[in-house]
């Protein structure tokens, strides 16, 4: 998957949902007002639905935020704090935005851990840091004015922590893209723009909003964690028995498998090994004639082609051999250090290391009754006599 592609799926994407679906709430704002009362309800549930979800995947950034924007709601409808925290509502929100810039940068840990205890003591700390920087900007504005050469506003001055929060989530964000992490920038958004328009829509909507964000983000992560290798990032075994499902009486199977893979492990090692596998797993999905690539485990590889019988593969499956016997992969060398660009480019190409790897393909065709499991086996056995018969070929 390309860095571009990868950004519009997990980056560009959840964030035009997000804000074509809260648009959409707010133009239909008039046809739903009637079940005012019920929507206020829902944040409850829907928050609590997301933490209890995100503890049980492992999510537990979003657990945390989850629970503390339940605290938040919980608050705001009932008035738990005491009345003078609650007149506090600057250093409340800019302690809250602190605090979701903290978790953007958290890596996801169990929740009954020591990470927990530096997780609780940051959100306490960030609270103190917001208080502290306004009753700073109120008590020292007159020098703090004299003395910069800028002429800053108070509101300004006060709001330099969110301007700063606001470009670390935004640059983390675009650095690792995830749905993890986008979903963290846009409860920065919702954040940011409920303390400044709050009027636009009630709280208990966004919270909901944000509920749901955080729910899809928590399935879908899943989804792909289950039924995606993580590796090569193909679809896993799983998916395929999942996809034999599907498949009617008319299908061709492939079963693929890098030459000499454990002879090419033992001597560049496991790290150069899983390169070669993402390269290799790279042009394979690149398959046409509507194949389906899956990752069956270790270097083996299944490629499924739904309606199509064995002579109207081999061309197919032929472009992805010759494809990768003539590519030549470059390994990278992970200990190397650092250079500058002009000291890269003055190094001699020559230097660099290349490899190159075949494959071998078997094939068969689903016949009469038979299984998805019997068809898999005759693909394997076909692989088998590619291999003897001296490798890097098609055999059906």
């Amino acid at each position: 998957m390309s860095a571009f592609y990868h950004r519009c799926r997990y980056f560009f994407l959840p964030l035009l949902v997000t804000a074509f679906s809260l648009g959409l709430l707010q133009f239909t704002q008039a046809n739903w007002q009637i079940w005012q009362g019920s929507i206020n309800q829902l944040p409850f549930w829907l928050l609590v639905t997301a933490t209890a979800l995100a503890l049980q995947f492992n999510r537990s950034r979003l657990a945390y935020l989850a629970t503390l924007l339940l605290l938040f709601y919980a608050d705001k409808q009932h008035h738990l704090l005491p009345s003078s925290l609650s007149s506090y509502t600057e250093a409340n929100f800019l302690g809250g935005a602190m605090i979701i810039t903290c978790f953007s940068f958290f890596k996801d840990r169990g929740l009954l851990s020591p990470h927990s205890l530096v997780r609780v003591f940051s959100i306490f700390l960030c609270f103190g840091m917001a208080y502290g920087w306004l009753w700073g900007i109120e008590h020292f504005q007159a020098e703090i004015t004299a003395k910069s050469p800028l002429s800053l506003s108070f509101q300004f001055q006060a709001a330099l922590p969110l301007y700063l929060c606001g470009l670390l989530v935004l640059t983390r964000t675009l650095w690792q893209a995830n749905l993890v992490n986008t979903s963290i920038l846009i409860t920065f958004v919702i954040w940011v723009l409920y303390d400044l328009t709050p009027g636009q829509l009630p709280l208990s909507v966004l919270l909901s909003a944000l509920a749901v964000i955080f729910l899809f983000t928590i399935l879908i992560d899943s989804y792909f964690l289950a039924y995606r290798d993580e590796l090569t990032g193909l679809a896993s075994r799983r998916a395929l028995y999942n996809l034999v499902l599907s498949l009617g009486r008319k299908y061709s199977v492939a079963m693929l498998d890098i030459d000499h893979f454990k002879k090419f492990n033992d001597t560049y090692g496991h790290d150069v090994g899983d390169q070669v596998l993402k390269l290799v797993a790279a042009k394979m999905a690149r398959v046409s004639g509507g194949g389906k690539v899956f990752r069956y485990g270790g270097e083996e590889f299944t490629i499924v082609f739904p309606r199509k019988d064995t002579d109207s593969v081999i061309d197919h499956l032929e472009d992805v051999r010759e494809s990768i016997e003539e590519y030549r992969i470059v390994l990278r060398d992970d200990k190397r250090k650092r250079s500058t660009k002009a000291k890269r480019n003055a190094a001699n190409k020559s230097n660099k290391k290349t490899v190159s790897v075949t494959i071998s393909i078997g094939v068969a065709e689903r016949l009469g009754g038979e299984t998805f499991d019997q068809t898999l086996k005759q693909a394997d056995e076909a692989l088998y006599r590619a291999k003897k018969k001296g490798r890097n070929q098609i055999c059906t």
